[in-house]
């Protein structure tokens, strides 16, 4: 039988991690152990969960992991470094969504005040001639 201190996760990054947060000086072997322990059950409980939304329930990819960590609210915290597998195509169509949302949003808040549009446009206007004669000097 494997003596209790066995660990499947190395205990020097674990204490390594625990010692990063400000408020912690010193780390006890028995912690670093307790946290080991506690993260290889806590993979262990994610992984079983994941292995459960699989269809033939015969491979567990990352698309299994990423669908239980954004349907079970327990996850939250994993959401921001275990995003949903998008194809190309939907990301470029997302971010051009975003854009157009965007360059919408400017176009509303720019028609707020006339003021402040007739001046930023008159000083826009001038950086940009200005910046279109150095571009011209620049590669004369």
């Amino acid at each position: 039988m494997a003596p209790a201190s066995r660990t499947h996760l190395p205990a020097s990054r674990i204490s390594t991690i625990m010692k990063s947060s400000s408020d912690v000086e010193t780390v006890s072997r028995e912690s670093t152990l307790l946290m080991c322990k506690a993260a290889e059950f806590f993979i262990k409980y994610l992984a079983t969960e994941s292995y459960n939304t699989t269809n033939n329930g015969k491979k567990l990819d990352y698309k299994n992991i990423a669908e239980v960590v954004h349907k079970d609210d327990r996850y939250e915290f994993l959401r921001d470094i275990m995003p949903k597998k998008i194809t190309v195509r939907e990301f470029k169509r997302i971010m051009a969504k975003k854009l157009a949302e965007e360059a919408g949003d400017k176009g509303s808040a720019g028609s707020s005040s006339e003021d402040e549009d007739s001046s930023s446009s008159s000083s826009s206007g001038d950086a940009s001639s200005s910046s279109d004669s150095d571009e011209s000097g620049a590669s004369a």
